[in-house]
């Protein structure tokens, strides 16, 4: 689970993109990127009677079993800072996708989990980067990440509400010292959004427009004919 005080690492994808500048020559127009819309405000609370709520573990392996994810994925920092990303996962891969600050190409990451590598891809250059996962510092957290300290000798139920259009169960979450929320889809055991607090910093993960189901095998693969140039680390 991510903590506040990684919020450096989380950024260090936006530094490599923008050291391709120099890395690669003859950079093109502009691409017009996936507008993502903002923070997600929670929503009312849902009334319940005391009904029987779904165990934590029993949620968590509903979570776990489900495969054909994608989202946006939204990560809000105490200092005003957002990190924004659109991410595809299935069967151990993962593509993300996210806007230039430096103009130019979104920023294109596309990794197979089961092997450790992952490759950064420019498509007006049509050439990409590869790289172990492990050297490379990118966010690989999916949401099925956070189902792993749903357990209920730290989870406490709160409440039922609505966020971004689903019913989800509200938790309590103390681990290692850190206090976190996590709401999370009744119907398909997944979380949509975790607040953590540690100390005075605080941190808001959001998984918005979820949709689950098959993904395009294209999606994590690089287009024929794409130049790859591979790198041992992050240490250009």
């Amino acid at each position: 689970m991510l903590r506040v005080s990684e919020k450096n690492n989380i950024f260090l994808l936006m530094v490599l993109f923008l050291l391709l500048g120099s890395l690669f020559s003859g950079c093109g127009g502009k691409i017009e990127n996936e507008k993502v819309s903002d923070t997600v405000p929670v929503q009312q609370s849902v009334p319940t009677e005391k009904d029987a709520v779904i165990p934590t573990d029993q949620l968590a392996a509903k979570g776990k079993s489900v495969d054909g994810l994608s989202y946006d994925y939204i990560i809000s920092l105490s200092d005003g800072s957002k990190v924004t990303q659109k991410v595809w996962v299935e069967d151990g891969k993962m593509r993300s996708q996210m806007s230039n600050p430096g103009g130019g190409d979104p920023m294109i990451s596309i990794a197979n989990l089961s092997v450790g590598e992952v490759y950064f891809y420019q498509p007006e250059l049509k050439q990409a980067m590869k790289m172990p996962i492990a050297n490379s510092e990118i966010d690989t957290t999916s949401p099925k990440d956070y189902l792993e300290k749903l357990d209920s000798a730290n989870t406490m139920f709160m409440k039922r509400e609505t966020f971004d259009g689903k019913e989800c169960l509200v938790y309590e979450i103390n681990v290692d010292g850190t206090s976190s929320k996590i709401w999370i889809w009744e119907e398909y055991g997944m979380p949509l959004r975790l607040e953590t607090q540690n100390g005075g910093d605080k941190m808001v993960t959001e998984f918005l427009n979820f949709k689950i189901g098959d993904i395009d095998d294209a999606l994590f693969k690089l287009p024929e004919g794409t130049k790859i140039i591979k790198l041992a680390s992050m240490g250009i």
